[in-house]
């Protein structure tokens, strides 16, 4: 295969980045109209189902070397301070202390995570790693710490009245918003408030270092091991070759755990100095305080429209409450890009506040402006006195409302109609009732990007057995994409996917791989897997006609055997196969860049169902419709288990998720799942999940990517069926009780 440099811009959570990739001359046929695709597109459970059942998958926590040391980290407790005094030499002089490092020390290339300086309660100041935890922790109190306590910031509001901004505020104008605004016919104004919500990831951040003459091995627990590669290398002056990232198994990240993070920074320090392996594992309150949040905001809209609901301007503002850092998210993307409007003005202020770092978060910025603008748009369509659905529709567009490209596919106008056919949209007012409990329905559309991209590169083989082995460059967050990557081999293979392996989640075994976020992964590394296993089958059959003496157009592989089209021959593959001895067949495949001129989106619709108790202001959804456009769906079994973790974590950030700020300390009162409520099995309603869209033409596999696109629609579309339910809208998440009651005027 010829191989060749191509520059491809990739867009990763709307942002745009301009790459140079390495990509093969592809010859793998698209699937044929009609032509069966087994089993992509057939449920398939996930390969991984027992090993992560039984206990035996091993993550980063329970990696166990030779002279392990364990680490703990010094935490400031205050919001902003600086350190005084902090006794190093006592620490050191702790039985079974080997290294403490403490602030300023790190890599030699790279900044100190430790600091003098902390500017958030749960800020690193000095580490500690020792034989055992509780030495380790015996070395953290004999620091005996002294800070000077510095005023803070730890609301938005505050934030902004000091104009203390982590960048500077941006402006997006389209046309001419203020002659637009003069001259509609109908003004709607509405102002949304929305909460930092937690990752609470099942499996805490964590790292394990073995630091060798020959290299640096790192074990972490890390959505993108390429870019974990390249952070260590950067910050130790290695070479990437002499750097290994491993992750095995994954439990969660929702977009906290891009890179290596300071856990694996840290923990790689202090085996370098020890010349031990060490482990640095957050606990579940260090969690909550200092690996990040979904950003706070507070939203205003001014739309104008005419009589009959078209969008003819929009003026919005976003202050985002942005902690000490991150970027900051497209909280006003819906705003720009979901509807067809010829007047803009948005602008977005990123607050700094002293509470840490602010992490990408399943969706980030667009899932919380969805939240604020569909609700707007459901105030317009009650001022104009248009159905909620049928205002959607009408303001539908067909090219991107920026630039004007068309989509390469879009389903979304499927998505209204088969929702409310689902839902039973027509008989909504029904549900109300004017008892204690109250019902409501509500809608919101999905708009993400989804894409994928080069670089992503697959290797298979297959050996005498006939049990071919997949191997990507990407790691599994628990999505089921490795179960994907079987499932598409296997359709080329014609071998069963519960017999083909696959190795993801190590740095040395191939090339390169895409990052698990962004909705991104699978609709990277699809494509190469199935071009390496096209050159797979290729081989075989080829070996395959010279064996039965049949041309190898007349031959195919289907259910572990070798076919003719004319069904005269049936063979298993061990039959060629099983010639090869210790030989093996393989094949490679990379990732071709998106066209060009077009933008690559997915869209979708939800239609939320909701009880209101108007005694106790509880609240619970009972039905969501979920209708996406994600292109072919690969697996539609660990498709659908996306939509239903997505949902449930909307519920959470609609319902109950908040973090609470001591506004006397600017410290987390809730850090920890005794106090910071998530949704349990107990709060999951009946979802109805379907797909529409055929797979998208201009995409090799057809494939987009469905890691957001279910969280982004389901907050706004309970939102509005309270809205619905009650008569009364609720302008701040979470819809807790009290806030129930208090809209109620109860």
């Amino acid at each position: 295969m010829t191989a060749k440099l191509v520059k491809t811009e990739a867009v990763v959570e709307g942002r745009t980045e301009v790459r140079w990739t390495l990509v093969e001359e592809d010859d793998t046929p698209e699937f044929e109209d009609g032509a069966p695709t087994r089993p992509v597109g057939e449920p398939t459970p996930r390969i991984s189902a027992r090993a992560r059942t039984t206990g035996s998958a091993r993550y980063t926590v329970d990696v166990a070397l030779p002279g392990l040391l364990e680490a703990v980290v010094l935490r400031s407790p205050h919001a902003n301070a600086r350190v005084t005094s902090l006794d190093l030499d006592a620490a050191r002089a702790v039985p079974g202390v080997r290294c403490v490092l403490g602030p300023g020390e790190g890599p030699e290339h790279a900044g100190s995570p430790l600091t003098d300086a902390p500017a958030f309660a749960g800020a690193a100041i000095a580490v500690v790693a020792a034989d055992t935890p509780d030495a380790a922790e015996a070395g953290v109190a004999a620091l005996a710490p002294e800070y000077e306590v510095l005023g803070f910031v730890s609301t938005i509001d505050d934030g902004f009245e000091k104009q203390d901004f982590l960048e500077e505020p941006t402006e997006h104008v389209r046309g001419d918003p203020d002659a637009a605004l003069s001259a509609a016919e109908v003004t709607v104004e509405a102002s949304y408030a929305v909460p930092a919500q937690l990752h609470n990831s099942l499996e805490p951040h964590a790292a394990v270092a073995d630091w060798r003459e020959d290299g640096l091995t790192v074990w972490s627990s890390t959505q993108a091991i390429f870019d974990a590669r390249s952070t260590i290398a950067d910050a130790f002056g290695l070479e990437p070759d002499q750097v290994r990232i491993i992750c095995e198994f994954m439990g969660g990240g929702f977009g906290s755990k891009f890179g290596v993070g300071p856990q694996g920074l840290l923990a790689a320090e202090l085996s370098r100095r020890a010349r031990r392996p060490v482990r640095l594992v957050n606990s579940r309150r260090e969690e909550n305080l200092a690996a990040g949040f979904r950003t706070p905001a507070k939203m205003d809209y001014t739309i104008g429209a005419s009589r009959d609901g078209r969008l003819e301007a929009v003026e919005a503002t976003a202050m985002i409450g942005m902690g000490t850092g991150g970027w900051p998210f497209p909280v006003l993307e819906p705003v720009k890009s979901v509807y067809a409007c010829p007047n803009l003005r948005l602008m977005t202020a990123p607050v700094r506040m002293n509470l840490g770092p602010s992490a990408a978060f399943r969706a980030p910025g667009v899932m919380e402006g969805t939240f604020g603008f569909e609700q707007a748009l459901d105030e317009l369509a009650e001022k104009v006195g248009i159905d909620p659905i049928e205002i959607r529709r009408l303001n539908h567009t067909e090219n991107d409302p920026e630039s004007g490209k068309p989509y390469t596919s879009k389903g979304l106008l499927k998505a209204y109609e088969r929702a409310a056919e689902l839902a039973g949209w027509e008989g909504r007012d029904g549900l109300r009732g004017d008892g204690r409990v109250r019902r409501g329905m509500g809608v919101a559309s999905q708009y993400w990007w989804g894409a994928g991209g080069p670089p992503a590169y697959a290797e298979v083989r297959i050996g005498k057995s006939a049990r071919p082995t997949v191997t990507v460059g990407l790691q599994d967050l628990g999505t089921g994409t490795m179960t994907a990557c079987a499932v598409i081999a296997s359709e080329r293979l014609g071998i069963p996917a519960g017999e083909i392996t696959v190795h993801a989640g190590d740095t040395s075994r191939i090339g390169h791989g895409p990052a698990s976020g962004g909705s991104m992964t699978l609709a990277s590394i699809a494509p190469a897997v199935r071009m390496a296993a096209h050159s797979v089958r290729t081989d075989i059959l080829g070996l395959a006609a010279d064996m039965f003496e049949i041309a190898a157009s007349d031959l195919t592989l289907e259910d572990g055997e070798i076919r003719s089209v004319d069904g005269t021959l049936r063979e298993p593959v061990t039959e060629v196969t099983g010639k090869l001895g210790n030989a093996w067949i393989s094949g490679s495949g990379s990732r071709g860049p998106n066209p060009d001129g077009m933008n690559v989106n997915t869209f979708g619709c939800q239609i939320a169902q909701i009880a209101v108790d108007t005694g106790t202001g509880a609240v619970t959804v009972e039905r969501v419709v979920a209708v996406h456009d994600i292109g072919r769906v690969v697996n539609p079994m660990g498709a659908r288990s996306q939509v239903m973790g997505g949902v449930l974590q909307a519920i959470g950030f609609a319902l109950m998720e908040e973090r609470v700020v001591d506004p006397t300390t600017g410290t987390v009162v809730n850090a920890g799942l005794e106090d910071y409520k998530v949704p349990t099995i107990a709060d999951v309603p009946e979802v109805v999940c379907e797909f529409v869209g055929d797979p998208d033409p201009h995409l090799r596999m057809g494939v987009k990517g469905l890691g957001e696109p279910p969280i982004i629609p389901t907050a706004a579309a309970i939102g509005n069926a309270l809205a619905h339910a009650l008569g009364v809208r609720l302008r701040e998440a979470p819809y807790t009780p009290r806030r129930v009651l208090e809209a109620l005027g109860a």
